[in-house]
């Protein structure tokens, strides 16, 4: 069989496993429906499609029995460029099982299996974001994961109505403008900080301005590939006050970034921005919108449930690097 074949044979089974585990998810109660994502359709779609092109991999509990549980595993590309060393991006894991000693097993042989996966590949970064499931988050630990961060998840619907709403009237001395390359580059040199949302243990084995370069990098491809933008100006003198852009995925849409500089906060100009910013993406076909920060980031907590987002389960931040 060639591997072509093997990524289509792969993929099927992960859709047939997904949609499967999809439905008796349905009927778990609390905490338990809380300790895994939901599976919709779209995303088993695109998953399966990925790994159908070789873009995804992915690690069985057991490779005889699919539904034991899985995780996947993705290349990603920008990371190893800046990183100089391959990375992985782990999502998952996917399981239903009830038993906290069975999840700690599972989730502890899928991190071995992934650090076996990150070797053969040359990796030496693997990152996931996964629900608070304690049993599962010491499954990984034990495996050699070391927690990051807790983040806080908010979501909530995105209609041309409420985007109207949520844009209030234009404060005074300020305007909308996109920048020239230059003084975008410059601005994100100049309000580095502002960008440092967490990974708290990316000092210890990252260089320090790793975060400040991949959030750098992405804006710019964002920018380039036409991504909601918004960018705020004070209008005398010229003064670039903030930004916020977002992605958008059929009608689902995330909040990427939202910053205000500092001296100007606390103005309204956060939900200002963020109004305009649902407003384009609304008009785009958007109509759900999702946003993540740190735990820690209590103003911007602050501001999502300003806006009429309402809060989610949070997701924990893990991080591994592996010697070489």
């Amino acid at each position: 069989m060639t591997e072509n074949a093997r990524n289509k044979a792969t993929a099927k089974v992960l859709a047939g496993t997904l949609t499967l585990m999809a439905r008796e998810l349905e009927g778990l109660t609390p905490p338990l429906n809380l300790w895994t994502g939901t599976l919709t359709a779209p995303y088993i779609k695109e998953t399966a499609l990925a790994v159908s092109y070789g873009e995804s991999a992915v690690l069985w509990v057991n490779d005889s029995y699919p539904s034991q549980g899985l995780m996947l595993c993705r290349p990603q590309q920008l990371e190893s460029d800046l990183l100089g060393a391959g990375s992985l991006r782990l999502t998952g894991p996917w399981m239903v099982d009830l038993e906290p000693a069975s999840r700690w097993a599972k989730a502890k042989s899928l991190a071995a299996k992934a650090k076996v996966l990150a070797e053969q590949s040359r990796c030496r970064f693997l990152s996931i974001k996964t629900w608070h499931d304690p049993a599962v988050l010491r499954g990984l630990i034990d495996g050699g994961f070391q927690l990051a961060e807790i983040i806080a998840v908010f979501s909530g619907p995105l209609t041309p109505e409420d985007a109207k709403d949520k844009s209030r009237l234009r404060p005074a001395g300020v305007s909308f403008r996109k920048p020239l390359s230059w003084e975008f580059e410059g601005w994100f040199e100049a309000f580095e900080e502002l960008f440092y949302d967490g990974h708290l243990l990316h000092g210890p084995f990252l260089a320090p301005d790793f975060q400040m370069k991949l959030w750098k990098e992405v804006a710019l491809r964002e920018l380039a590939a036409g991504s909601p933008f918004v960018f705020l100006w004070q209008d005398r003198p010229e003064k670039l006050l903030g930004l916020a852009w977002g992605s958008l995925k059929g009608p689902e849409a995330s909040l990427s970034a939202i910053h205000v500089v500092e001296g100007r906060r606390g103005q309204g100009l956060g939900s200002y921005l963020a109004g305009a910013l649902f407003k384009q993406m609304s008009v785009r076909g958007g109509r759900e919108i999702r946003a993540e920060t740190s735990s820690w980031n209590l103003p911007a907590q602050a501001l999502y449930r300003s806006l009429g987002l309402k809060t989610r389960a949070p997701l924990i931040a893990l991080h591994m690097m592996l010697d070489g």
